[in-house]
Formats: structure tokens, C-alpha cells, sequence
């Protein structure tokens, strides 16, 4: 992130100015809703972004990505779109022809119950994401 704020910000000023901001961008694709979300960030209304808004902005974009990223996983399980993943869904995903063997029923069930937190027997976007977090990769 560093280097990307340091790049940008072509006259070392410290900050990023618009004219630097659309210089470095140029007409990279989604180069315009970067320049949106990067004006936004201008949380002091100076006409710049400092290195601290440039950082948050990014975070802020990180975050966004990674619960979009992790809805889009989360509506595969959930099949016929109820909100939450039942155990028949997870069953017949694991168990389909290309899943077939890899994980037991039994220890399937196991491990749903262990994500059912709240024990409604169906595992919910949050449940999902905190299971998705405490994973070991």
C-alpha cells in the first residue's frame, strides 16, 4: 500500500491530489470507480488524500471485497436461496459425483452441528463466515 500511495503521489508532497490520482490511474480498467471511491476517502475536504485516508479507503475496499467474495461462496451452498444453508444442501453438494468420498455424512453432520452455533440446524451468512475465519489452510 505504501508504494501504491508513493507511486500516486508523483510530487512527494505527501499527499495525493486529484491530477496525480487520474495521471497514475490513467485508463486502467474500473479506473473511474477507483477515482470515486479515492474522492470519497477525502474525509478532511482538503482536495487531497493523505496517507492515513489512502490507507483506510483500501481497508475499507479489502473489507468490502472480502464479504462480497465470501456472499458469492456462501449463495453456492445455499441453493434454493433461503438466507441460510440447510443440512440437506451441504449434503448434496459434499456428496455430489465430484465430492463423493471425501467427506463422510456422519462427519459432515458432526462438523455442522460444531458451526451451528446458535443450533437452529441451518448454518446462517454469519455462522459461515465465522466458520470460513477460524479455517486452517
Amino acid at each position: 500500500m505504501r508504494d501504491t500511495f508513493i507511486a500516486l503521489d508523483k510530487d512527494g508532497s505527501g499527499s495525493i491530489e486529484l491530477t496525480e490520482l487520474e495521471a497514475g490511474l490513467g485508463h486502467r480498467e474500473n479506473a473511474e470507480t477507483l477515482i470515486s471511491l479515492l474522492k470519497a476517502a477525502d474525509t478532511d475536504n482538503s482536495g487531497s488524500i493523505d496517507y492515513t485516508e489512502f490507507l483506510a479507503a483500501a481497508m475499507d475496499q479489502q473489507t468490502y471485497m472480502r464479504n462480497d467474495y465470501m456472499r458469492t461462496a456462501f449463495n453456492m451452498f445455499d441453493m434454493d436461496g433461503s438466507g441460510s444453508i440447510e443440512r440437506q444442501e451441504l449434503i448434496q453438494i459434499l456428496q455430489s459425483e465430484d465430492m463423493a468420498g471425501v467427506v463422510p455424512k456422519d462427519e459432515l453432520i458432526k462438523y455442522m452441528n460444531e458451526v451451528d452455533t446458535n443450533g437452529d440446524g441451518e448454518i446462517d451468512f454469519e455462522e459461515f463466515c465465522e466458520m470460513m475465519a477460524n479455517c486452517q489452510i
